[in-house]
């Protein structure tokens, strides 16, 4: 079976289109679509608000685009049980609206929360700069429902933590990229939303000692929800184009009380008082949580990577790839999490020569414990760059996984590690 070329047909990602579009409206319709699509021959690859498209591998066959956006009704919502039961197809932006009403949110950060549904988060574990305070994705989900690829529905966990016999089912659909089955609804933990949050800023002079900095909030008394350094040339992206003299922009983010978060600003200035430190409330804060969580995403730039080390390391390696291409860089300094939007372009780097520069970065990243993926990269060079990085010890597990759940392998085939 070959690809389409017509362009009417739905995307997939990487210039690969759709043999067939289908939009369920119930679980029920989403099982037998399943059952059909396959039964024709073709591949499966749910969608969301399809924000993604191009993450990870080129898919490796033809198949049906199945759009999740009509499964996107709130379940069951039991305030005081500090839990929330969503369908997958429910953007971001409207669940944090269904929680406004109680008081409460979902520590999550996502890209387009307006378009990003709840399932294409988990799909792709999409993070952001609240994971330090308040942890991953993994840590928020406590139940799930999904369609395999024989049409049936497989749930895991449920509204209570201790929940779990066999496969973790919670936490292995988390980033595996639709690989595993069509999610379609979720349980999830949620908290009660902070009275206060600020943005805590200080650019950061060229002479200063950025880890250093960094390291010294280990012993702080404040407690931020996020700590991020940007380097000059990325500081625009967060309205804050650098001043003559700056490295880079440090970031901290605190969320409680409003005494709280008065005192542990004040606090930041005293513990760190050779920095010049302002602060970004209200509206203006809101705006640069945003502007923090939206800074991976940025479809005009063709090569994106998401770097995961020791967290004492990240800002030693974001310099690391500074001093390999030209990029704007981003460190979750309290995670060890290095987003980098590269520009070989910039310094006319041939193609031989960006592929030896990122093997470098590859076998660097594994030399301190941890590895480099691509958010975004053009299909072309998926292959040579390897786009989730080497092959690891873990992926051979993955595999059986895979053939366990989906043993015909026509869950969005090749997008995950060893083209899974």
């Amino acid at each position: 079976m070959s690809w389409p070329d017509s362009p009417d047909s739905a995307p997939l990602g990487d210039g690969r289109l759709a043999s067939a579009f289908d939009r369920p409206s119930s679980v029920e319709e989403l099982q037998d679509l399943v059952s059909r699509r396959v039964s024709e021959g073709l591949a499966i690859y749910p969608q969301g608000g399809k924000t993604s498209l191009d993450y990870g591998g080129t898919p490796r066959r033809p198949g049906a685009a199945l759009d999740l956006n009509g499964l996107d009704q709130v379940v069951d919502y039991p305030a005081a049980d500090m839990t929330i039961t969503v369908q997958a197809g429910i953007r971001l932006a409207r669940l944090q609206e269904v929680l406004a009403t109680e008081g409460q949110f979902l520590p999550l950060d996502a890209p387009n929360p307006d378009h990003a549904t709840l399932g294409g988060i988990y799909a792709t574990n999409t993070c952001g700069p609240r994971r330090f305070g308040w942890g991953r994705p993994r840590d928020m989900i406590i139940g799930v429902s999904f369609v395999t690829a024989d049409g049936k529905v497989v749930k895991g966990g449920g509204r209570v933590v201790k929940n779990v016999a066999g496969y973790d089912f919670p936490k292995l659909i988390t980033g595996s990229m639709g690989t595993l089955g069509a999610i379609t609804q979720m349980t999830l933990k949620v908290r009660p939303r902070p009275e206060a949050s600020v943005i805590a800023l200080a650019e950061v002079p060229a002479t200063a000692d950025v880890s250093g900095l960094i390291s010294g909030l280990n012993t702080s008394l404040t407690r931020p929800s996020a700590i991020a350094y940007v380097n000059r040339e990325g500081q625009g992206r967060l309205g804050k184009p650098a001043t003559e003299g700056s490295r880079g922009l440090l970031v901290l983010g605190f969320e409680d009380n409003a005494a709280s978060v008065a005192w542990q600003f004040q606090t930041i200035q005293k513990e760190i008082p050779s920095l010049s430190w302002s602060v970004e409330e209200g509206e203006a804060a809101a705006g640069f949580w945003a502007a923090l969580s939206s800074f991976p995403s940025d479809p005009s730039v063709a090569l994106t990577i998401e770097a995961h080390v020791p967290r004492s390391k990240g800002v030693p390696f974001a310099h690391e790839i500074e001093a390999q291409l030209p990029c704007e860089t981003l460190v979750h300094a309290g995670s060890g999490v290095v987003i980098a939007h590269l520009h070989p372009g910039r310094n006319s780097i041939s193609e031989t020569d960006l592929i030896a520069k990122i093997d470098a970065l590859h076998r660097r990243a594994s030399e301190l414990g941890g590895a480099i993926t691509f958010l975004r990269c053009p299909a072309d060079l998926k292959e040579s760059l390897k786009v989730w990085g080497s092959a690891r010890a873990d992926w051979p597990i993955m595999q059986k996984i895979k053939a366990a759940l989906d043993p015909a392998g026509v869950m969005n085939p090749g997008r995950f590690v060893g083209t899974i």
